[in-house]
């Protein structure tokens, strides 16, 4: 008796273990874990991106898609596409590397056999990888093969101001005599000059205003008022100060304008002051022809691409009002000027703001011309005549932005950085080029020195955004433009939402544009300006990157460095990356250019 109460003790011990060992905590029963991946062969160890490789093994999930298979770079990965419980079928990945395979499920993982993943000229890829644990190996199968590499940085909770060191160590497969040194720094991000900064502090007041009151009322006039003729004098209150309040009446200044020009959407009107002495300032022609501008070309081409914009006053019309008020906001010396600018604040009543800050209408604020530096500096007449037509397009942009998406969307301002972006695509969609020639020059020079997201937008920034817009158009066409300004959404995401990608995918992408474009490299649209010539807005120079000699340099955030490795025939040289600051989230994309 007593043996078989001990074997029927031991038989439900044992139960109770089967039970336990097959139920969670609340005693229901669990599904067992299943087996892990075995791979054995592979149809093919020699590779290019978009191959389909076929894998052999056992234990692969069901469905298929339930496999996934890395190729070396943490960033290479692929769902198989077909398959069985014994072979699978994937596409090559465009950013796998040489090296083991390796197939993914839910029960676990198995390496599998190696692979060479051949590049030809202009193909372009991103590796992910960090540090001892991911060497990148890129073959050399002729004598001048060279390698485009640009580390860049992709993490959007990184302080954009912030430079995060890295490392780039290669395999001493050619001796070297001196270290490699990265790109001289131009310190462009302190280009803030007087306009940058007073255009940052303006869009900053108009996003508080639209958060704190929200969307301005209309007036609706009666047919009668809205078709009544404009007065030839009119007042107006125009913002006399870099640094005060748009909401403080002693920011501003109040003059009397004369008309000057009425036409089918604007109205031209000049500062009395201006008109004192005709013969230094702008003659009836200068008036017409920047009336005209608007009339005829530039209200149609930005509502074209970017969208209508509001009517608050209810006549139809934008005001551009010429005063030496926007003159005397740029003292004597100061790098740069203010050319003119949009105050939100013109579009609410005065029951919403206090009086004395707004004129309660569409309206832009330009310089007069000052050939004499009567107001403080010198303003040439053909100068500032052409300069006033390009501001207009600029300004327009602004009050299409802010005003679709206030009174439209019911949404918050743009973020700055993209703001600025957009407003110098209005230049450009009006074939106004030179100003942005000239702040894509200065990011030229250095692209890993400022982010394409400060939030500040200097000048380089300028330079930067504008040229990846301008490729984000060139790419996926005109209306991304209608869509980022249409939209509820900032900054990135609306970037993302118009191209349907990443964003950093879209600036590793871009990065290597800036120096592929052009050159006949490749023909993909990716890596291709079309609607601007790429030369004449700067060139990038990269650092020859040494094989065996640590290269060192630091980034920001949507930012890049770049580097040109020449390799040695016949033999694979090996990249290891490495952030000495972490935190950056270190990307490379490299680009085969020869």
């Amino acid at each position: 008796m007593r043996l078989r109460d001990s074997w029927c003790t031991a038989l439900a011990v044992c139960a109770l273990f089967a039970w336990a060992a097959c139920s969670d905590d609340d005693g229901n029963p669990v599904e067992p874990q299943p087996d892990p991946p075995v791979v054995t062969t592979i149809s093919s160890s020699n590779l290019t991106p978009g191959d389909t490789l076929i894998i052999n093994g056992s234990n692969f999930a069901t469905p298929p898609s339930a496999n996934q298979v890395k190729f070396t770079n943490p960033l290479g990965v692929s769902t198989a596409f077909a398959g069985s419980e014994t072979q699978l079928e994937v596409v090559v990945d465009q950013d796998a590397t040489s090296g083991p395979i390796t197939v993914t499920t839910e029960g676990g993982f198995d390496e599998g056999p190696t692979v060479t993943v051949n590049r030809g000229i202009g193909d372009f890829f991103v590796f992910g990888g960090l540090g001892t644990g991911n060497v990148l190996s890129l073959p050399n199968p002729i004598a001048g093969t060279r390698y485009l590499v640009i580390p860049h940085g992709t993490n959007a909770s990184a302080p954009y101001i912030d430079d995060y060191g890295y490392s780039i160590q290669t395999s001493a497969v050619a001796a070297a005599a001196s270290a490699a040194l990265g790109p001289t720094r131009q310190a462009a991000a302190q280009h803030m000059t007087l306009r940058e900064t007073f255009d940052a502090a303006r869009w900053e007041q108009a996003q508080e205003l639209a958060a704190r009151i929200g969307a301005p009322e209309k007036t609706r006039p009666d047919a009668a008022g809205a078709e009544a003729a404009a007065p030839p004098f009119r007042q107006f209150y125009v913002l006399a100060t870099t640094s005060g309040s748009a909401l403080d009446p002693n920011s501003f200044e109040r003059i009397t304008a004369d008309l000057k020009y009425s036409g089918s959407k604007c109205l031209v009107y000049a500062d009395v002051d201006t008109l004192a002495n005709p013969a230094n300032n702008f003659d009836p022609i200068h008036f017409q022809q920047l009336g005209q501008a608007f009339d005829n070309n530039i209200e149609a081409t930005n509502v074209n691409y970017f969208g209508g914009y509001s009517d608050v006053d209810g006549n139809g019309k934008v005001i551009i009002l010429i005063t030496p008020v926007v003159n005397r906001l740029t003292p004597g010396g100061s790098g740069g000027f203010i050319a003119g600018f949009f105050l939100s604040v013109d579009l609410y009543t005065t029951a919403q703001v206090p009086p004395g800050t707004t004129n309660h209408a569409e309206i832009f604020y330009l310089l007069a011309a000052d050939p004499q530096s009567h107001w403080g500096n010198p303003f040439p007449i053909a100068f500032t005549a052409d300069e006033n037509i390009s501001t207009t397009a600029h300004e327009h942009e602004h009050m299409i932005s802010f005003s679709h998406r206030i009174f439209s969307q019911g949404g918050s301002t743009q973020v700055t950085w993209l703001e600025e972006g957009m407003a110098h695509m209005a230049e450009s969609m009006n074939g106004f080029h030179d100003a942005n020639q000239g702040r894509a020059d200065i990011y030229m020079q250095d692209p890993a020195a400022i982010s394409l997201e400060h939030a500040t937008a200097p000048l380089s920034q300028r330079g930067g955004i504008y040229l990846f817009l301008q490729l984000m158009v060139d790419r996926y066409g005109t209306d991304i433009l209608k869509d980022i300004v249409q939209s509820r959404c900032q900054g990135r995401p609306c970037v993302e939402s118009a191209t349907g990608r990443g964003f950093y995918d879209l600036v590793a992408e871009f990065l290597a544009a800036l120096y592929v474009s052009g050159k006949g490299i490749t023909s993909d649209p990716r890596f291709n300006y079309t609607s601007i010539d790429l030369d004449d807005y700067g060139s990038i120079i990269p650092a020859n990157g040494l094989i065996g000699v640590d290269s060192d340099g630091t980034v920001r955030r949507s930012s890049g460095d770049y580097y040109l490795y020449n390799g040695t025939l016949g033999v694979d040289t090996e990249f290891m990356f490495v952030e000495q600051t972490p935190g950056i989230r270190l990307r490379n994309a490299i680009v085969r250019v020869q």
